[in-house]
């Protein structure tokens, strides 16, 4: 049996067995359903080469009035497509089989397709069949389903279909298909003629008819998607250029002039207002990437001056920064940001902070949000490596590239054309994690950006507000973005605009956990290094008639005091991935996610649920003065809650467990979402013995609490702190978090967030949820001060 390993777009597998296979493709007319007027047939296109409702001109946006019909019946019943995939190793065919193994189980038998179960199968009249419909935009999705036919004892004939999946087909660009199947292979070389050419394209007309990608991403879906006409010429607020940018000069720049860039204070060196208004116009690229290390040149105090002089010379920079420095050359943009030229890395106050780099931090949400273009260096781990290497040739397919003929017809030709070069393919469910994705501080980068040049793996991206784009690949036409819809093309490369659709607490959770499970060389920078988006969705909350607070990393709407208690109620994500609390430095307060190291989820909030605590007051210390969203050196929350000592809440127990968590998508508000490690049966409370499921927040917390476990005595200092009811299924109970007493200054009673927990309850007499209330009736209601 052959692997899919050594195939490529360069060298496709092909054999009698896949040959002998052909697509059949159909053009026909679409039919539309218009619901502005009701009108259901065919559309018709304007001067302006839109399809619209031919009665009341209503658009149909992507439409072009074709029908792409794709269709074929394989010539293999089940046993052949075996022996094509078994003993001669066809890797289309293989694909067939490992599909129906999967679907019929036949993997988990020892014996496989010399099982019981495989020969029934083997034994029936089958058959498969192959279709699809696209609607013009080339993207050709084709399923497959397989059919099989027996007669039952009473003479009667049955057949049942069962869909085992799909795949696509790719074309290469030099072929009479490509003109239906956009889809095509990579372009290894992302400096080509090819790929230079996709980047000013793509870029061009984003500029000329994106209103959307001119907006600040907060309220973007109220801009008319399509302008009358060519957009007027972009021009930039002079409060969102940068303090530094840098100057790297022009396409017909000498060959002298060409190996250096020039450092610019873009205040200091204006004169008479006219350098700020030649940004306005031109605007500025920034760079986004991972610095894995130290860097060679760097902006500091000492060569300040310099720069802005002699200029910096390319050959000193790391690959990284030279790479964008070309890529801003060829898309002819002549003013780039990058964070080591252009913040000061040694301007430190004696205290270990650096003024220049809280300032310009603070700032991250216009540079980015307001830049021209984003290039976004994803394939490069460090700033030493580069990103603009030809890239190999993708072999990572669950079905290689595969080629087989395809003939088509439009709806009144009855003479087939046969084209080759068609290739079927199936790309891994699981895609290219890539190195950018995996670093803290370039996620705001990508999220803030309306325009990203995305340099990944295997070839070039484009991603905008208003739609995406490969060179080369599954899409490879500039496609509009649906809200709600797909993200991108590279996951966790997608612009904020993408979540628009969605609550501004919804986001925030949705970002927390991406944020969270990326990885800062610097522990200290937990908040700093999502500081730019904290900005931008407290602007997004407050457009949208909320009253927002940041505190420590939680979102909260002063209006609904019960997202407090939704924020408090984050828990890791997963145990099992060494979850802890970094010593050393202070970071954020315990009570805040932003304390621990690990993936962290955060519930979503629901007012159905009842609220059993309030936040009376809370307060943070910044560490630099006017940085509300950066670092921090203390902080603290006043919390009216009902508490119990954990030691009285266990004598009540029939069971006491350390609660899990499996991997898993989503907001996190599933109240089963809890997993837990027993045998014998689920756990189910009573109304007189309740479940206690504790989740610590570190290694390190879990086992303070296992110790007052294992010798409870009534002066612990462990408290449960109810928060909000809790419902699962037919159970109910209460969640909240554990908190240990500490000491502040001056022998002031305080205490620190450890975990969280949830009570569950049996099932209520007579459907009553009156129960929830016996955990609040036997505590203590008491004002916490959790720092």
């Amino acid at each position: 049996m052959s692997t899919n390993e050594s195939y490529s777009f360069d060298n496709p597998h092909t054999c009698h067995h896949c040959s002998a296979i052909q697509l059949n493709l159909k053009l026909k007319p679409q039919i539309f359903c218009c619901f502005g007027c009701l009108y259901n047939g065919l559309g018709r296109t304007t001067d302006k080469g839109e399809y619209v409702c031919f009665e009341c001109a209503r658009p149909f946006p992507g439409a072009s009035g074709i029908d792409l019909r794709y269709s074929s019946n394989l010539p293999y019943d089940l046993a052949q497509t075996l022996t094509a995939a078994e003993s001669d190793g066809c890797e289309f065919y293989r694909w067939v089989i490992c599909r129906v193994t999967r679907f019929f189980k036949i993997h988990e038998d020892p014996n496989g397709w010399n099982s019981e179960k495989a020969s029934e199968l083997l034994s029936k009249t089958s058959r498969f069949e192959l279709f699809g419909i696209s609607e013009g935009d080339g993207r050709a999705n084709i399923n497959i389903n397989f059919f099989r036919r027996w007669t039952g004892e009473d003479g009667t004939e049955h057949e049942t279909r069962d869909g085992l999946g799909n795949f696509d087909a790719w074309s290469t660009g030099d072929d009479p298909a490509f003109k239906f199947i956009s889809s095509r292979p990579y372009v290894q070389d992302v400096s080509s003629v090819q790929s230079i050419h996709f980047a000013r394209l793509s870029f061009e007309k984003c500029m000329k008819g994106h209103p959307w990608c001119r907006t600040d991403q907060i309220s973007h879906l109220s801009v008319s998607r399509r302008p009358e006409g060519v957009l007027l010429h972009e021009r930039m607020d002079p409060h969102d250029i940068p303090t530094r940018l840098l100057d790297v000069g022009t396409a017909a720049s000498s060959d002298t002039d060409a190996a250096y860039i020039k450092l610019i204070e873009t205040t200091v060196d204006d004169e008479g207002g006219q350098f700020i208004e030649q940004i306005s116009s031109a605007g500025f690229i920034a760079l986004s990437y991972c610095w894995g290390g130290d860097q060679n040149s760097k902006l500091v105090a000492s060569n300040l001056q310099a720069y802005k002089s002699g200029g910096i010379k390319l050959t000193q920079l790391d690959q990284s920064l030279q790479d964008a420095v070309q890529v801003a050359r060829q898309v002819r943009i002549r003013y780039l940001w990058i964070d080591a030229l252009c913040i000061l890395q040694d301007d430190e106050d004696g205290q270990g902070n650096n003024p220049d780099k809280a300032h310009e931090i603070s700032r991250m949400s216009s540079y980015y949000g307001r830049a021209t273009l984003t290039i976004l260096a994803a394939s490069a781990s460090r700033a030493v490596d580069g990103f603009l290497q030809r890239r190999k040739p993708a072999t990572n397919f669950n079905m290689a590239p595969t080629r087989i003929q395809l003939l088509w017809s439009d709806n009144n030709n009855n003479n087939p054309v046969k084209v080759h070069n068609i290739f079927f393919v199936k790309q891994p469910t699981n895609p290219i994690v890539e190195p950018i994705t995996t670093r803290g501080w370039t996620l705001q980068e990508s999220l803030l950006s309306r325009r990203i040049l995305i340099y990944g793996f295997n070839q070039l991206y484009w991603s905008c507000l208003n739609s995406f784009a490969g060179c080369g690949g599954q899409i490879a036409n500039l496609t509009d973005r649906t809200i709600p819809g797909i993200e991108s093309l590279v996951p966790g490369v997608y612009p904020i605009g993408s979540l628009v659709d969605q609550p501004v607490y919804s986001q925030w959770n949705s970002i927390v956990k991406t944020y969270t499970k990326r990885f800062l060389s610097q522990s200290g920078d937990k908040l700093w290094a999502i500081s730019a988006i904290a900005s931008h969705i407290i602007q997004v909350s407050a457009h949208r008639g909320e009253k927002p607070a940041y505190a420590a990393g939680l979102l909260v709407d002063e209006a609904n005091p019960g997202t407090w208690l939704q924020q408090l109620l984050w828990y890791p994500d997963s145990i099992g991935r060494d979850i802890k609390r970094p010593g050393g430095k202070y970071r954020a307060p315990s009570w805040s996610w932003a304390s621990v190291d690990g993936v962290v989820k955060v519930p979503s909030w629901s007012p159905r649920l009842d609220e059993h605590a309030v936040v009376e007051g809370w307060g943070i210390e910044l560490a630099m003065k006017g940085a509300l969203y950066g670092g921090l050196t203390g902080g603290h929350i006043l919390l009216r809650a009902v508490t119990q000592p954990i030691c009285r809440v266990i004598e009540r127990c029939s069971n006491v467990v350390w609660a899990e968590r499996i991997q898993t998508e989503g907001s996190g508000d599933d109240d089963s979402d809890w997993t837990y490690t027993r045998t014998g049966g689920e756990l189910e409370g009573t109304a007189d013995r309740w479940v206690l499921m504790l989740l610590a927040d570190s290694g390190e917390d879990r086992m303070v609490v296992e110790t007052i476990l294992r010798d409870p005595g009534p002066g612990t200092g462990i408290l449960l702190v109810g928060l909000s009811s809790l419902s699962t299924g037919r159970l109910v109970g209460t969640r909240g978090i554990i908190v240990q007493r500490s000491w502040g200054d001056g022998d002031s009673e305080s205490y620190k967030r450890c975990g969280s927990f949830r009570l569950k309850m049996g099932s209520h007499a007579n459907g009553r949820s009156d129960l929830t209330a016996i955990f609040f009736k036997m505590g203590t209601r008491e004002t916490l001060r959790i720092l």
